[in-house]
């Protein structure tokens, strides 16, 4: 019942002038594995069903893995060169310095990290003890927009540029006939006016408002978003187009990034009412999926899910929740040209857990069908780009 909730839950939170241009393709650049890895123990209270996890460099340089726990309300922070377990931060849920139901968090230091609630539009910032000292509120956009409370995943993080706080965001049903449209992709706080503004970027037209109030599978309006210090950039599932967003909301442009194996995008308008059948559609049908950007290399990877058919022995819940058994990731240069693309084997990786460190991009290998697999650690081997 806890995978399937989890499951629900993750599929619930999914709920100017354009300048086209066609990007180039080139097989100069491949994604390799090493064969190089690194492994971090996970006490028996925790599995590799992870909400988020993002790596962290302190003041000193100091490189650390953290996660949240899918069954604890903590987030584990390891150090990544020893592999040690060095700090659990522990969340309330409730009372004075309760952060209730979160998925997701950003630290900016030991003693400010910023974990959004998912009941409400509310941001509350902690000290390493889980002690709550600001709470940020952000209700209605300076256009009269209500916002929508959000999970600060790995593919959709929340970004905090000087004073302003970037909060992803998913379609607005009290939009009613307009939701799409008139729902902004992203909200920008300014923690020292509270001021509430809107991203130009809005949802791509997948589904009519009528066709998302009447239930869908929730990848169609899903999306991966990151910030190369510039630009944000965003992916959506179910579009082969990337679009570029300037830190102050405006719109610059869209550039094709079609992968060479997803002939197509689905457009089934069915939505199985059953978790375990919806489990297994998210795991087949085929889409786009998390951008991520390497500052160390200058390329983005954006990966891709191919069409692929399930056994009915295959634990789909697990597999969706951990990244689907095939996938590819699209490699493109600062100009947002596709230099490569690299398709990963089957059921060996964990496409929704990764990290990017100065010698590579980290894939984890902690995936349920993988023959080693153990739930009793989490395991990352190092992927080289070569060109």
């Amino acid at each position: 019942m806890a995978k399937l909730y989890f499951l629900y839950f993750s599929v619930c939170v999914l709920i100017g002038t354009i300048v086209s241009c066609q990007s180039t393709v080139s097989d100069g650049a491949v994604l390799k594995p090493t064969g190089d890895s690194i492994t971090f123990s996970l006490n028996p209270k925790t599995t590799v069903l992870i909400r988020a996890l993002f790596s962290y460099e302190d003041e000193e340089g100091r490189e650390y893995l953290t996660f949240q726990n899918d069954e604890e309300s903590e987030i584990l922070v390891y150090d990544m060169d020893t592999r040690r377990h060095v700090k659990t931060i522990t969340l309330d849920k409730e009372g004075a310095d309760g952060v209730g139901v979160f998925s997701g968090y950003y630290i900016r230091s030991w003693n400010e990290i910023y974990i959004p609630c998912m009941m409400k539009s509310e941001i509350d910032v902690v000290n390493e003890k889980g002690q709550i000292w600001k709470r940020l509120a952000y209700a209605k956009t300076d256009q009269g927009k209500r916002a929508i409370p959000f999970a600060a995943g790995t593919r959709t993080p929340l970004t905090i540029i000087n004073q302003k706080i970037y909060i992803p965001q998913s379609p607005n049903l009290s939009l009613t006939d307009k939701v799409m449209e008139d729902s902004p992709v992203t909200l920008m706080l300014d923690t020292a006016t509270r001021q509430l503004s809107e991203f130009e970027l809005r949802f791509p037209p997948v589904l009519s408002s009528e066709e998302l109030s009447r239930g869908t599978l929730s990848v169609e309006s899903a999306y991966g978003q990151c910030y190369d210090g510039t630009n944000f950039l965003y992916s959506f599932f179910f579009d082969e187009n990337l679009f570029v967003v300037s830190p102050d909301g405006k719109l610059e442009r869209k550039v094709k990034a079609k992968s060479r194996y997803l002939d197509r995008i689905y457009a089934d308008k069915r939505v199985p009412s059953d978790l375990g059948d919806l489990a297994k559609t998210l795991c087949e049908i085929p889409f786009y999926g998390a951008l991520i950007y390497d500052k160390y290399r200058d390329v983005y990877y954006r990966f891709v899910y191919p069409e692929t058919e399930m056994l009915a022995t295959d634990n789909c819940v697990d597999i969706w929740l951990l990244g689907r058994s095939r996938f590819s990731i699209i490699i493109l240069n600062k100009n947002l040209e596709v230099i490569g693309e690299t398709l990963f084997p089957d059921n060996v990786y964990a496409s929704k857990l990764f990290f990017i460190r100065k010698d590579g991009l980290y894939l984890s290998t902690s995936f349920v069908k993988n023959p080693n697999f153990s739930d009793d650690e989490l395991t990352f081997e190092r992927i080289e780009m070569i060109q």
